[in-house]
This record gives C-alpha cells, structure tokens and sequence, in this order.
C-alpha cells in the first residue's frame, strides 16, 4: 500500500477539519482591536456554528444510513441507488 493507508473515520476527520474555520474568524475580529469588528465577528461565528450543526446532521443521517463512518461505503451507497 505505501503511502495509501486505510483511513475509515474520514467523515469524523472532515467534522474536526470544519470547525478550525471558527477559529481564525475568532482571531480576526479580536485582533483588529475594534469592539464593533469584534461584535460582527461573534454573529459571524454564530452563524458559521449553526451551519456546522445543520450541517453535522445532515451528514449523520447519512453516516446511520450506510451503517459506517468510510466514505467509500458513501460512493457504494450512492451506486446502488
């Protein structure tokens, strides 16, 4: 196999991947050192959180529907359709 491993958790790995995107908006408005960009930077990652969790949803149902967290059991899912 060399580099190419078996990697069966990829969904769970693209949740934890997603949520990095919160931080550097957090960061951005506090270090502009503005209160307002600050404010509109927090209604930001409100949003942003509340997207990831409609989001997260959406993909669970999926990951109950084929019974694993691999995305080619997606691929063989979707095939079979």
């Amino acid at each position: 196999m060399g580099l190419v491993r078996k990697f069966d958790i990829r969904v769970l790995f693209f949740f934890c991947c997603l949520r990095f995107g919160v931080y550097r908006v957090i960061i951005a408005g506090w270090s502009s050192n503005c209160k307002y960009s600050l404010l509109g930077r927090l209604r930001a990652v409100a949003q942003t959180i509340s997207y990831e969790v409609r989001l997260a949803l959406i993909l669970l149902s999926y990951v109950i529907l084929v019974a694993g967290f691999n995305l080619n059991l997606f691929i063989e899912y979707q095939s079979n359709v």
